[in-house]
């Protein structure tokens, strides 16, 4: 009876089209039309009652949608393709707040899932489920089913100049040609940055990250296994021993907070799970600086380094690690040079970041020194180039991929976003090159205002009124430096490069998951703002006054990027945190942790997400925490 009602409505509704297109004129409305025709039958109406009931409202509502099949009279839509590659925090903020009706939206990620890594920690030990802290990226798309595009692949390479980036499906079942090219607009950069090693023998080999969730459940089914085989018969107490030594080599947040969740498992869950292996279990911290949360207030270090000495966690600072082999990580501390061996069950790495190799691969291209870690963006967060090889406006970088200053006393552009103007200013005989007596008086007059270059360059009087370079042999080194040609003046692109240089000593704001929100968003709201602008097709002198910068680029119409830094959090295990504010405020204690609580789970990206990770927590009091295998 179902088939033969849809049926017939199927075949209605082919008819009404007909009748629809035939006798009524030829205009944008002919789907209102069709309709109105559909619907002025009463068994038609009931058909699609029929049809509702059986297959229900979604499946039967695209037969009378404007947008169904080919019956949709929709215009082609003349919209930007805006490309973003990447599904972390700046990726998902900046899909949270772009317009779709703006933008012609398509993702392209080689995992199909945002993760809320500051969480990630406790999926290590159980406090919370890896499927918790995950939220589809098909779930976050932009606009209505179908109007945005994601695609789970990986970004290979990007040709700037033709504006396409080559993709590669790396997942475990591929096509015969995994491979495929899309095109765009505008592109945001968002492929994050991978663990740094820094060269470290059997890091990779032996160690484990705590970067992605599978970071995470290796490391739970690692601790799982550790605590069971120990829990075996006959095995001897220096083999335990050795056997559940945790080492985390870092001391960073992401470092502390790993050993915290670790400390209150041992605490509230081994003495009932393992009671005959409990006291055998060990936790070391490895950091290289003088004390952990070293990023931190100077009081919040000391208040963790105290705590976690009265929980029997080992802190060793100013260590340094040189070999991590399969059992155990040889140490030596930087003051006595000594070596130690230390015994490691499993050993947590977590010492900073690395390059991604596709901004190794589009630092190349667009000529941005190498040994830079992130992609260098100016204050609106475009890449840079050192030629044309970028069209203006159409390349920006977001979240840990991306290096943005903090700016300085000369205010928001840094100096080498003003290379072209300062090059004229400095060129006085307008020969085309600087010489060396007008590098000379450049560099006095921006050492006034732009701390980079004191950093930069050996000032005579530490006052800023008589500041001037020492001695004239340094100045002929300087100009050695950055004069490739060997011509004896600096041409526009080797004066960029001592701009550039200078600017590398300005401050970049941390790699944080807070920071990378608060770009894609700025990003987003950028976007929305230019493609409204084209859409109102405002008047050609408007355009060029809002669009144009002093050096006769083209800009974003709004204010720089400025990253506005709310606080940090670190929890310290037994329901202790501590939290640090702008304005020299810290906090620490029980109430600080139950402040993070709900800062944390109001940061998850989705309701559901709200309500699995407050399942998650509420479980671990009740129940304890699962330490299932599997």
């Amino acid at each position: 009876e179902f088939r033969g009602s849809f049926l017939y409505f199927v075949r209605i509704a082919n008819i009404a089209e007909f009748r629809t297109r035939r006798h009524a004129p030829p205009r944008p409305g002919g789907m209102a039309s069709f309709r109105q025709a559909f619907f002025s039958s009463p068994h038609s109406r009931r058909t699609f009652c029929v049809a509702v009931c059986a297959i229900g409202v979604p499946a039967a509502l695209p037969l009378v949608a404007p947008s169904s099949f080919a019956l949709s009279d929709a215009p082609a839509t003349n919209k930007e393709k805006l490309l973003i590659l990447g599904s972390g925090w700046g990726a998902v903020a900046c899909l949270k707040s772009i317009d779709a009706s703006l933008y012609d939206v398509s993702v392209v990620s080689p995992r199909n899932y945002f993760l809320n890594t500051p969480l990630l920690p406790g999926v290590t030990v159980g406090t919370v489920e890896a499927r918790s802290l995950i939220e589809p990226t098909r779930r976050l798309l932009p606009g209505k089913p179908g109007e945005s595009h994601f695609f789970e692949a990986a970004a290979v390479s990007v040709d700037a100049k033709k504006k396409t980036v080559t993709c590669r499906d790396e997942s475990g079942i591929t096509a015969a040609d995994p491979s495929f090219t899309l095109s765009y607009d505008k592109l945001v950069v968002a492929v994050g940055s991978p663990c740094n090693t820094f060269g470290t023998p059997g890091v990779r080999q032996h160690a484990v990250f705590l970067k992605e969730i599978d970071d995470a459940l290796k490391v739970r089914a690692s601790i799982a296994d550790l605590l069971e085989t120990a829990s075996l018969p006959g095995v001897c107490d220096d083999e335990k021993r050795n056997m559940l030594s945790i080492l985390v080599v870092g001391g960073g947040p992401t470092g502390v907070e790993f050993a915290a969740e670790v400390h209150d498992f041992l605490k509230e869950d081994v003495p009932k799970l393992y009671p005959s292996v409990k006291d055998f279990v060990s936790i070391t911290i490895i950091q290289s600086a003088d004390h952990i949360l070293n990023t931190y207030d100077a009081r919040i270090s000391k208040y963790a380094a105290e705590k976690f000495a009265r929980d029997g966690i080992d802190v060793l600072t100013g260590a340094r690690v040189l070999e991590v082999k399969k059992n155990s990580v040889v140490v030596m501390d930087k003051r006595s040079k000594k070596k130690t061996e230390k015994s490691s069950g499993v050993c947590i790495w977590s010492t900073g970041l690395g390059k991604h190799p596709f901004t190794a691969h589009l630092q190349a291209q667009v000529g941005q020194n190498l040994r830079r870690r992130a992609l260098s963006v100016d204050s609106r967060l475009r890449v840079r180039s050192d030629d044309e090889t970028v069209p203006a406006n159409s390349m920006y970088a977001i979240g840990d991929c991306a290096d943005v200053k903090s700016g300085g006393e000369g205010g928001d552009l840094e100096l080498v976003d003003r290379a072209t103007v300062l090059f004229k200013e400095a060129d006085v005989d307008k020969s085309g090159g600087v010489d060396k007596a007008e590098f000379e008086v450049i560099l006095k007059k921006l050492a006034l205002r732009y701390p980079q270059i004191k950093t930069l360059l050996p000032i005579a009087s530490k006052a800023a009124s008589s500041s001037s370079i020492k001695g004239d042999s340094h100045l002929q080194d300087i100009m050695d430096k950055f004069d490739d040609s060997k011509t004896g003046t600096l041409s526009l692109k080797e004066f960029t490069k001592a701009m550039a240089e200078a600017d590398s000593r300005l401050t970049s704001h941390p790699a944080t998951a807070q920071v990378a929100n608060q770009q894609g968003e700025y990003i987003a709201k950028t976007l929305n703002a230019v493609a409204l602008e084209r859409k109102n097709k405002t008047s050609q002198t408007s355009q060029e006054s809002s669009l144009t910068s002093d050096d006769g680029k083209a800009l974003h119409p709004g204010k720089p990027f400025k990253y506005t830094h709310l606080g940090s959090f670190a929890t310290l295990g037994s329901e202790q945190a501590v939290m640090e504010l702008p304005g020299d405020f810290i906090s620490t204690g029980f109430g600080t942790m139950m402040l993070w609580y709900g800062v944390y789970m109001s940061n998850c990206v989705s309701w559901r997400n709200k309500f699995l990770v407050a399942g998650d927590w509420f479980k671990k009091i009740v129940w304890g925490r699962d330490t299932s295998r599997f």
